[in-house]
């Protein structure tokens, strides 16, 4: 793969990644993505996203970069709901402390706040602790169709307050329009509000 982007541009903008995160545990070992970053053609616009405070290690290679972000997926889940949910990716804290160097180093960042799940994301206290260093804010709602019945299960099972409201529309559209509200009123740069339910809807 790094071999296959020396040389080539992209009219657009390149994304790393949404649904395989670049900066795995392996990534510090095989530096699979540091090698695909380092031959890319540093005119091309690149957005990255990961949920690890890895990715300050490549901090002064996206400087060479002309027009890069780098955001962190922050949502607040308390240590014990994180190991649940997120087994073996870094603390919040730690991924709070990665959007802050990146500011202070002068690369653009973003905190991706998802999944948004009631009773278990705090974005008020997410952004109470952010919003100093943040360029801006993606928030996205749980995809709870798409999570899979497994999932569905587990949730029911061990947090049934955030099933109770995901799995009730009445209750989850007020859950999601108390929250759009909560989030308007914050004040911080907003990039998108995704909702999937009953369908995807990118909001402002």
């Amino acid at each position: 793969m790094p071999e296959l982007v020396r040389g080539r541009y992209v009219a657009g903008k390149v994304y790393m990644s949404s649904v395989s995160d670049p900066y795995q545990p392996i990534e510090k070992r095989l530096e699979l993505t540091r090698r695909i970053l380092e031959n890319m053609s540093k005119r091309m616009r690149i957005s990255i996203l990961t949920k690890s405070d890895l990715v300050l290690r490549d901090l002064e290679l996206f400087k060479r970069f002309r027009n890069i972000e780098v955001g962190l997926t922050v949502n607040g889940f308390e240590e014990s709901i994180k190991n649940d949910l997120e087994p073996y990716s870094p603390s919040i804290g730690r991924r709070i402390e990665a959007l802050k160097r990146l500011h202070e180093s002068g690369v653009k960042n973003y905190a991706f706040i998802s999944p948004i799940i009631p009773s278990l994301t705090d974005i008020e206290e997410i952004i109470a602790d952010t919003r100093g260093f943040v360029t801006y804010y993606l928030f996205e709602f749980l995809n709870f169709r798409a999570a899979g019945a497994e999932f569905r299960r587990f949730l029911r099972d061990k947090y049934w307050e955030a099933y109770e409201v995901m799995s009730n529309r009445d209750r989850f559209e007020r859950y999601a329009r108390d929250t759009v509200e909560a989030i308007r009123r914050s004040g911080v740069k907003i990039g998108g509000i995704y909702l999937h339910h009953p369908e995807l809807t990118m909001l402002k």
